[in-house]
């Protein structure tokens, strides 16, 4: 492939993913990826020969932008108060600059369960079992509340992610324009680590 074969995919795989994360693998068309790409349909089919091809690849890309992030920072030797606070930086960092990102992947997620869970196999993507014991340890110590760690993982991941995917409501509910929102994603961002560490009762060994 030339640099120039390069950078018309890249263009392509772009536009493609701006319009699935507006419109979902339902609700777009070839000819709006090519208008936002700004080529020909023709050439949109020479690169990618299906929306369904296409559409695989945005959403493997995106899941991959999530779920092993997650799981790197979970695999870590890191003390549990530094990673509830890094996994938070590390997603609100992204997320602010890809707030239709969660929306597109849940979505997409629940209506193409088998593709997801193709991804998380070859991938080699399960929840880190140092994590989970670091968990048990800490429990068995006194140093946090018992808790199963699967909803530990989640009830974090979701304390992230419904900002993101709940906008709508928030800007509404709170009367808030854009600038307002980001202002309060940046306050949430710093509210939630204490928030995690104390619902758990954590103290530091």
């Amino acid at each position: 492939m030339t640099n120039g074969q390069k950078e018309t995919e890249d263009q392509i795989f772009e536009a493609a993913t701006k319009v699935f994360q507006e419109k979902g693998y339902a609700g777009a068309r070839m000819q709006e990826i090519a208008d936002e790409a700004e080529i020909n349909k023709s050439m949109l089919h020479y690169y990618f020969r299906s929306k369904e091809k296409l559409f695989r690849q945005v959403l493997q890309k995106q899941i991959g932008k999530i779920f092993p992030t997650l799981f790197n920072v979970l695999s870590s030797e890191n003390p549990l108060d530094e990673k509830v606070r890094e996994m938070i930086e590390v997603y609100y960092s992204y997320l602010k600059d890809n707030p239709s990102l969660p929306q597109f992947v849940v979505m997409e997620m629940n209506n193409h369960p088998d593709e997801f869970r193709k991804f998380l196999q070859e991938e080699g993507i399960s929840p880190p079992q140092g994590f989970i014991k670091q968990i048990q340890v800490h429990a068995v110590k006194g140093e946090i509340t018992p808790i199963d760690p699967r909803q530990f993982i989640i009830s974090i991941v979701g304390l992230i992610l419904f900002p993101f995917l709940a906008q709508t409501m928030i800007k509404t509910v709170f009367n808030l324009d854009e600038a307002g929102y980001m202002q309060f994603l940046k306050e949430r961002k710093d509210f939630l680590a204490d928030f995690i560490l104390n619902a758990i009762k954590f103290e530091a060994p």
